[in-house]
Order: structure tokens, then C-alpha cells, then sequence
């Protein structure tokens, strides 16, 4: 971020990310890029964010001026030309999420509590820029974001929790409906998982509940964040093959019995 901005970041700022597939509306990156929209504005937030958008695009190639930057010791005071993007795409002018970023000015100012950064790549180890894989990178997430509009499960949320790290998701992901059964009531950020009433009507009211989430997960002390954590890793507990393994069982079970009543 420092390379690509031309900024120095202190140790307080608040790493947050959204990842998956590339489903704009479904995996609801657009109400993620909204709250992210409306915490650039919002006088309450007290700490710079720095906001990873990691989904993979039709990629081009790695930055070469990025991995420049990267490779010097030098400390640069202006960020590079695109200051929004990891690496190249092939027809950027028609890429949703830089689109979006364009429309509503979202350009990396140096003023701007919230940055945003498209990272368009599978990241496996080889990107070329951060040459890490995802989970190494999401241990370093102080928060992530699903606001999906529709997901039968959600691999993304568990595997963020698993690792720790609080997450925000919607009761239009099998996830958290399971977490909101889990606890007996909707997630809230203090359990680990918050889980937003998400409908076809009220994706104002969805951005606003996380830009809020965010303004309040950076306010939280150390300790009250240590706290999150270990119940974000609690909940993943629940969904360990020991504990799921019953549910395939009798998945199974009901399906041989069906196969077998066929044949009779």
C-alpha cells in the first residue's frame, strides 16, 4: 500500500478485506465498495483503513513500476499513476469494481481516511507482487466483509474466523444463518460474527450497518479486539468435520435408502 500510494502507513491502521469469486451483486462486493463509499465521509471513524478488495479479474500482468517500487529502498512521497489497482487488467475502462471506484471519486487521496486497493488476482504465491498466498494475507486482516446477496454456505467467512479474524456477513448466506442458529440470535461483532438482515429492498440500510461496523470495530480497545477474536475462532469450532461429519452421514444414509427404493 505504501509502495502503491506514496505514503507511510503507522502500525494503528485498520486492514479490513472482502475476497471470493467475482460476482459483483452476489457476493455483495457492490455494498462492500458502497460502505467503504460512505466511511470515506463519516467524521466518526478515528483510524485510517485500508481496504483490499482481493477477487480475482482478467488480469493482465503485475505492476512493473509496483514491483519496482517494491524492490527499492527508496521512500517515495507520490503515489504511481492508478494508485487503486496490484496489477494490470486487460480492459480496465470496463472493470466493475474500478468502474465504481472512478464514479464516486474514490482515488487514494492522501486525505481520505479510507483507501481502497483492487487486488485483481488469484493469490496463490505467484502474483508477482505480493508472492503470498491468501491465508498468510488474511491472518494480517483485522476485519472481513461478505455482504453476500446470495451464498449457499460461505467458505470465505468460516475460513476467516478459523483464522481469527471477525467477519460481517448476511443472513442471505447459508453461514450466517447457521451462526445466527449457533447463537440463537442475530450475530452481533462482539460475538465474533456479525450477521445483517439483508432483503431485496434495503441495501442502503446494509451499507450503513457495515460502514458502522467498521467505525466501531476501530474503536474497540486491544483487549475488547482480543475478545472478538477468540469467540470468531470459537464459532469455527462448531463447523469442525467432527462435528459436521453426522450431518453427512445421514445425507448419505437418505440418499442410499432413495437409490434403493428406486431399484425395488
Amino acid at each position: 500500500a505504501g509502495a502503491l500510494l506514496g505514503m507511510e502507513f503507522g502500525d494503528d491502521v485498520m486492514l479490513i478485506s472482502t475476497s471470493g469469486r467475482y460476482e459483483f451483486r452476489n457476493k455483495g462486493i457492490d455494498l462492500y465498495m458502497e460502505a467503504l463509499n460512505r466511511s470515506l465521509r463519516n467524521k466518526e471513524l478515528n483510524r485510517t483503513v485500508l481496504a483490499f478488495v482481493e477477487v480475482p479479474g482478467w488480469v493482465c500482468c503485475p505492476r512493473e513500476d509496483l514491483k519496482e517500487r517494491l524492490l527499492s529502498d527508496e521512500e517515495y512521497e507520490t503515489p504511481l499513476e492508478w494508485p487503486l489497482v496490484t496489477h494490470w487488467l486487460h480492459e480496465m475502462s470496463h472493470d466493475q469494481v474500478i468502474d465504481y471506484m472512478k464514479r464516486y471519486n474514490m482515488w487514494n487521496h492522501p486525505e481520505d481516511k479510507v483507501k481502497v486497493i483492487f487486488v485483481p488476482c488469484y493469490l496463490d504465491g505467484t502474483d508477482g507482487i505480493f508472492n503470498m498466498n491468501y491465508y498468510d494475507l488474511l491472518i494480517g486482516m483485522d476485519m472481513t466483509i461478505f455482504a453476500s446477496y446470495y451464498e449457499p454456505w460461505g467458505y470465505t467467512p468460516l475460513e476467516s474466523v478459523a483464522f481469527h479474524v471477525p467477519c460481517i456477513t448476511t443472513n442471505l448466506s447459508g453461514f450466517g444463518m447457521w451462526v445466527n442458529q449457533l447463537l440463537g440470535k442475530d450475530g452481533d461483532l462482539e460475538d465474533g460474527v456479525q450477521v445483517v438482515r439483508r432483503t431485496d429492498y434495503n441495501a442502503s440500510e446494509v451499507a450503513d450497518a457495515i460502514k458502522d461496523a467498521i467505525t466501531r470495530y476501530a474503536l474497540f480497545t486491544p483487549k475488547q479486539v482480543e475478545a472478538v477474536r477468540k469467540k470468531a475462532v470459537a464459532i469455527s469450532e462448531h463447523a469442525l468435520w467432527k462435528n459436521f461429519i453426522q450431518y453427512y452421514y445421514q445425507a448419505y444414509d437418505f440418499a442410499l435408502r432413495k437409490a434403493k427404493s428406486r431399484m425395488a
